[in-house]
């Protein structure tokens, strides 16, 4: 909970789609700014930033983002 509250994080979600032979990750973050909770995520010295670090690093490069074609929530 101390990381989501450094990087402003409102809601992170992870999920695992398993499709025939292929496993993917599913990651799903809203923050009130994204590019402020990446920034505070790459500097944390925090044990609990350190697999997702390196679980980025190993399984997540060359990744594309997913295009957003709806965002509905109240308040």
């Amino acid at each position: 909970m101390q990381s989501l509250e450094n990087e402003d994080v409102i809601i992170e979600s992870v999920f695992l789609d398993k499709q025939e032979n292929d496993d993917y990750l599913i990651y799903d973050i809203k923050a009130h700014s994204l590019q402020k909770a990446r920034e505070v995520a790459s500097k944390s010295e925090l044990e609990i930033d350190k697999y997702p670090k390196k679980g980025f690093k190993e399984f997540c490069e060359g990744r594309k983002e997913l295009q957003l074609l709806a965002d509905f929530h109240l308040r």
